[in-house]
């Protein structure tokens, strides 16, 4: 079974805070040392970026409106989420549906937030 792979939700606990923020993993790994591209997901505010806004039902997790925050959208390697899994400061979550994936990945594109380096690399993964 392959721990880190794309369509995988992590509830993950970074530093400085140690804060739990819900990320979707998008890309299965690639390179060496293998690496995925994966974006946070936020409680919507007024001020937050409205390219895709999930609502209860579109993942177990997402109790309220939550947006997709592509401007976190980052490469972690894999070495260092197991870490993190084996450390207790990240615990796997259900996995997306295949539609919500679509959707996230789209979004990424789409998004003005996104760092152009990420979306570079992910577009023509996401085809």
């Amino acid at each position: 079974m392959n721990v880190v792979r794309a369509a995988r939700a992590l509830l993950l606990a970074e530093q400085p805070q140690f804060k739990p923020h819900l990320w979707f993993v998008l890309t299965d790994p690639d390179g060496v040392p293998p690496r995925v591209v994966a974006v946070m997901l936020r409680t919507a505010t007024r001020f937050t970026d409205t390219t895709l806004v999930l609502r209860p039902g579109d993942h177990p997790f997402v109790r309220h409106e939550s947006s997709v925050h592509y401007s976190t959208a980052r490469w972690f390697s894999v070495s260092s989420i197991l870490t993190a899994v084996s450390r207790g400061r990240c615990h796997l979550m259900p996995d997306v549906s295949e539609d919500l994936l679509r959707r996230v990945r789209a979004g990424l594109l789409a998004s003005p937030f996104t760092v152009n380096a990420v979306r570079e690399y992910c577009g023509p993964r996401f085809v």
